[in-house]
């Protein structure tokens, strides 16, 4: 699927665990392998990708902590990462409509697929 947040388009893909580890290889140098990853969520391709066999609840979950992620990169620009209190509560007050609409469109698309193929 895809979406927009502050007028940049991004995707949400779903992977197995072996292609999430190779998503991991070509970010990063010594990726760390070992363990699960339920998210993972890359701003220079605007992707969010999630482990495709998590359970429904667990997946929702995990796509609104990675478009908390995506949030952040795409309206907070200063590169100071060290949030107070406060600017945290503005984040998440900001982020819930925007964040809680495209979660809900995501599954709204995943059912009406299911559906079509039963």
């Amino acid at each position: 699927m895809k979406f927009k947040i502050n007028n940049k388009t991004w995707y949400i893909k779903e992977l197995s665990q072996q292609e999430m580890k190779e998503e991991l290889k070509k970010h990063y140098e010594n990726p760390i392998t070992d363990g699960k990853y339920y998210g993972l969520t890359y701003a220079d391709i605007q992707t969010i990708f999630l482990d495709k066999d998590l359970c429904q609840d667990r997946k929702r979950s995990t796509l609104l902590h990675e478009l908390g992620h995506c949030y952040i990169i795409t309206y907070i620009t200063h590169q100071d990462r060290n949030y107070n209190e406060e600017d945290v509560v503005d984040i998440v007050s900001n982020s819930h409509d925007i964040i809680r609409n495209i979660v809900d469109k995501y599954f709204e698309v995943k059912n009406e697929h299911k559906s079509k193929h039963k």
